[in-house]
């Protein structure tokens, strides 16, 4: 295989033979080039340098192997041996069609033909041929990794049905309760102190929620990234000012330092967001009241960073070593009882190596956290 192979890989993506013969050269010509290279699957046939046909090794050396043929085949040119309107007996496809898709169309083929080779289009009058063993290969690895994901998406689901029933619990017991003292009238006095309880166990509630959605969706190996053109200091203004609220619950600070006015970048804006946003809310979450948070953006060449920097509990060596792993209870907790599903740092980590970024954390029990993102302007890097 030319590249590492994924589920959505085409056809593009394979060793693909590009070895030709003009239809005016003789047999002994084929002979000659198939001894030669003993792993095409055949030879693309031209005349005047134009898509003419395909002759397969297979089809070559059955017809070699007739009564006589080794005497004329040393005389007559390859066109001879050929109908001219043969090239509708041709499976020919597209280099961007999936090799799952060409694998049932090279299946569907009738006889020995299912054993020929596929010929492969690349825009006007250029093809490649494809071996049809090497396409069934190829399909094989892929139904493997499809399993394999499958495999792992039960196991993510059970994992978060063990974690539903555990951490959902309290909150609803919570509600269930603080609902029937507001029920009994003799507590109608404390009904407020009461609907706050409620209140606050529900967001609990919606925080999991909300994580165990986000993580399903994004704990997909081949999640698509969705690229267009944007002002990436804008989107941290945006971010910032919706986190305004919740820093003046726990009376904290967010400062924001910038070296660039504006900088349009090409990525996937809404996957840079939820980076952002994991990574302030945490800071948030795992900082003391009055506190302050700081975020940096540094203009590089090709590259820009986002740094998000805390006052808060910070993280030990141990922590250290699972802090981007899924579902981890790690020794740092919310500053205020905020709930925390474990998922936030795990979907960050994912969604920058799909960007094909880095991220670095540098933090001390008791000293805080900073996070540090480093992340390609444009796709073409």
């Amino acid at each position: 295989m030319k590249n590492q192979l994924h589920i959505h890989s085409v056809l593009a993506d394979l060793e693909l033979n590009e070895t030709s013969i003009d239809t005016s050269d003789i047999l002994l010509s084929v002979y000659d080039i198939f001894e030669k290279n003993k792993s095409i699957p055949g030879l693309l046939l031209l005349t005047n340098g134009q898509f003419f046909g395909v002759l397969s090794r297979v089809k070559f050396f059955e017809m070699m192997s007739r009564q006589f043929m080794y005497d004329v085949f040393s005389k007559r040119r390859v066109d001879y041996f050929f109908d001219k309107d043969s090239s509708s007996d041709y499976l020919i496809l597209n280099s961007s069609t999936s090799v799952i898709m060409a694998t049932n169309e090279a299946l569907k083929r009738k006889g020995t033909e299912i054993f020929e080779p596929i010929i492969v289009a690349f825009g006007e009058n250029t093809y490649r041929l494809l071996d049809f063993y090497q396409l069934l290969v190829a399909q094989n690895k892929i139904q493997l990794m499809m399993n394999d994901m499958l495999k792992k998406a039960n196991e993510f689901k059970k994992e978060v049905l063990a974690i539903v029933s555990h951490d959902l619990r309290n909150p609803i017991g919570t509600i269930l309760g603080f609902s029937n003292l507001i029920i009994d009238v003799e507590h109608i006095d404390k009904s407020k102190e009461f609907a706050l309880y409620i209140n606050k166990s529900a967001a609990q509630m919606m925080d999991l929620v909300n994580g165990f959605l986000g993580s399903a969706i994004n704990d997909s190996i081949e999640f698509e990234l969705e690229y267009t053109h944007f002002d990436v200091i804008d989107l941290l203004h945006s971010v910032i000012k919706s986190f305004e609220q919740a820093a003046q619950k726990k009376r904290q600070i967010i400062h924001f330092t910038c070296d660039s006015n504006q900088l349009i970048i090409s990525s996937d804006r809404l996957k840079i967001k939820e980076i952002v946003e994991n990574l302030i809310s945490n800071a948030l979450k795992f900082s003391e009241k009055d506190t302050e948070i700081h975020v940096f953006f540094h203009n590089d060449r090709q590259f820009f960073e986002i740094m998000v920097q805390d006052q808060g509990v910070g993280f030990t060596e141990t922590d250290l070593l699972n802090v981007f792993s899924k579902f981890q209870r790690l020794s740092a907790k919310p500053t205020d009882n905020e709930s925390s599903t474990g998922l936030g740092l795990f979907i960050t980590k994912m969604i920058v190596d799909k960007l094909k970024g880095t991220i670095i954390l540098d933090s001390e029990p008791d000293k805080g956290s900073t996070f540090t993102v480093k992340l390609p302007k444009s796709i073409e890097i």
